[in-house]
Parts: C-alpha cells; sequence; structure tokens
C-alpha cells in the first residue's frame, strides 16, 4: 500500500458503505486538515533528519506536537517550543474591532511605560499597538535574550458579555523560540 493510500485511507477498489457508516462532511474536513498537518510534520522531520518520526507519520502512529498553520501561511516548527499568552489591555486599544481575526505582530519593551518600566507591548505588524505581555511574562520573555523586536503571531476575537451587556475583546499571541538543535519533536508534556 501507498503512502497516499495509508495517509487518506483508501484502497484503489472503491467499496459502497451503508449511509450510517458514512462520515459527515466536517468529518471529513477534519481528518482532510489533521492529514495535511501530518504531511508538514514528515516534511519537517526529513529536513531535521528525524527518522523516527518520518516512521511514525508513516506507520499512522504519530501523537507529538502539531504545527499551527501561521496568518502568513507558513507552519510553526514542531521542535520548536511554542509559548501562548493572553493579549492583556486589548479591551482599551482604539480601534481593536478592525484587528479581530489572526494576525502577523511583534512585541516590544516599553520601559517608559508609566505604569510599568518592564512592559512588553504587542503590536500588529502595521504599527497598531494590541495591548500588552501580562507582567507576570514579561521576565521569562526577557530571560530568553531574544533580540527586539521579535515576532510573534496571534489572534483577537470579539464576544458579547450579557450580564454586563457590553462587546469585548480577548486575544492570544503566540511566540515560537527558536531551538536549532532539537532532534526531536517538541513535546511539553516530557518536561
Amino acid at each position: 500500500m501507498s503512502f497516499f493510500s495509508k495517509l487518506f485511507g483508501f484502497n484503489s477498489e472503491p467499496t459502497a458503505q451503508p449511509v450510517e457508516q458514512q462520515k459527515t462532511d466536517a468529518e471529513l474536513i477534519g481528518e482532510a486538515k489533521r492529514l495535511m498537518l501530518l504531511m508538514e510534520v514528515k516534511r519537517q522531520a526529513e529536513e531535521h533528519g528525524d527518522e523516527d518520526t518520518v516512521n511514525a507519520v508513516l506507520n499512522m502512529t504519530y501523537n507529538g506536537t502539531m504545527p499551527m498553520q501561521k496568518p502568513d501561511g507558513s507552519y510553526t516548527c514542531i521542535y520548536n517550543p511554542l509559548w501562548d499568552f493572553n493579549l492583556a489591555g486589548v479591551n482599551y486599544r482604539k480601534n481593536i474591532r478592525d484587528y479581530v481575526g489572526v494576525f502577523d505582530g511583534y512585541l516590544q519593551p516599553e520601559p517608559d511605560n508609566e505604569y510599568d518600566h518592564n512592559a512588553i507591548a504587542i503590536y500588529h505588524s502595521d504599527g497598531h499597538h494590541l495591548g500588552y505581555i501580562h507582567q507576570d511574562y514579561t521576565d521569562d520573555i526577557r530571560d530568553l535574550e531574544l533580540p527586539f523586536p521579535i515576532a510573534v503571531f496571534g489572534e483577537i476575537e470579539e464576544g458579547y458579555d450579557y450580564e454586563e451587556n457590553r462587546n469585548y475583546f480577548k486575544g492570544t499571541v503566540y511566540l515560537e523560540i527558536p531551538n536549532p538543535n532539537a532532534k526531536h519533536p517538541y513535546n511539553p508534556q516530557m518536561i
């Protein structure tokens, strides 16, 4: 059986299935997305010379870190840790509704911030200020010793608070930490 036959789970001979056994469109779309991500895992593993991971993908036994697709269409590297942060202060930013959705951006320190001289601001790639990294995590980011500005990507969502009868915004920011010497996919459960 070929790699694609294994990957997509079909034989060369079509078989009829009873209606109750047929998969829904949503299930098929979910499987297709997973298979696309597995193909990306295989590509990255081949690039890293990681035969164990390549074989796990081919044998459909891979259960490690899955890459995330970035706004530019590229994928995060499964060999790099990926940190995620809640976007603090997003509800206080001007024109934030214009930035709902996924975005590319960057982190920039704000040593002159009147409330916190350790503040790290998050900006959209067009320079619009979206919010901040929560103060509990700014030291962790600085400890990475990455040069600023630091590239990130994320997503801002709009919601509605029925108790307070108002719209609100929340966001998540992802920081991919380079790990050029990694031999196996990053697995946070193993730490």
